[in-house]
């Protein structure tokens, strides 16, 4: 049951590093295997959806997930234009609530962007390239959608023993606007959730942002 979730340093993007054997390490990954002969399942969650307002990705530096133009002109004040504000206003908070999302298959994938450059690209936490087109997402209720899927998580394992989850950075931002971070903190504490606030998920092999993931166990053992 692979899981994967990328680390941080609460937004200032300065030194990454990771626990391992009590101790902080730099440069490095950690790697957990486990299984178990309880009924779990995975579950992948997000509260947007995508509008009509597209953006096309016309230049970009694809291996430093770097958007330099949106549209033929510069990519933070086209995408500022979208959202109808001046490009100085652009912050983390900003970008929480207005992300851009990307069809993939049959399925809507949010793709967040991580802070304006000096030059007026944009850094995404995702993987991009030239030629995608985004749509501007549209924000649904975040508590709504967060009781759903615990519920949805918990009748498909029966009595949850535990979750481990991966909430993104981007969330909880959010949550701290909309001043609601204990109302969310008490809900995952009702659901048994332990886990981390992420800066990028995974789930079933596709690299995701702004997502809420992760892995419900039950009390029960699983069939055989």
């Amino acid at each position: 049951m692979p899981r994967r979730c990328a680390a941080g340093d609460e937004l200032s993007f300065i030194d990454t590093r990771v626990i391992f054997g009590g101790g902080l390490v730099r440069d490095a990954a950690v790697l957990l295997v486990a299984s178990t002969e309880r009924a779990f399942s995975l579950f992948k969650t997000q509260h947007f959806s995508p509008t009509e307002t597209r953006l096309v990705v016309t230049d970009a530096v694809p291996e430093k997930r770097i958007v330099t133009e949106i549209n033929g002109c510069p990519a933070a004040p086209e995408y500022a234009r979208a959202l109808g504000i001046d490009p100085s206003a652009l912050s983390p908070d900003v970008f929480a609530a207005h992300p851009v999302v990307v069809r993939i298959g049959n399925s809507d994938f949010v793709r967040s962007i991580q802070r304006v450059n000096p030059d007026g690209s944009l850094s995404f936490f995702c993987a991009i390239d030239r030629g995608i087109v985004f749509r501007m997402a549209r924000g649904e209720d975040i508590l709504a959608n967060l009781e759903a899927t615990l519920a949805s998580a918990a009748e498909a394992v029966g009595e949850v023993e535990l979750i481990l989850g991966c909430d993104c950075i981007l969330r909880l931002l959010e949550c701290r606007a909309l001043n609601i971070i204990e109302t969310v903190g008490a809900r995952m504490a009702t659901s048994r959730v332990i886990g981390f606030n992420t800066f990028g998920e995974q789930y079933r092999g596709m690299h995701i942002n702004q997502t809420f993931t992760g892995i419900a166990f039950g009390g029960r053992v699983a069939a055989p």
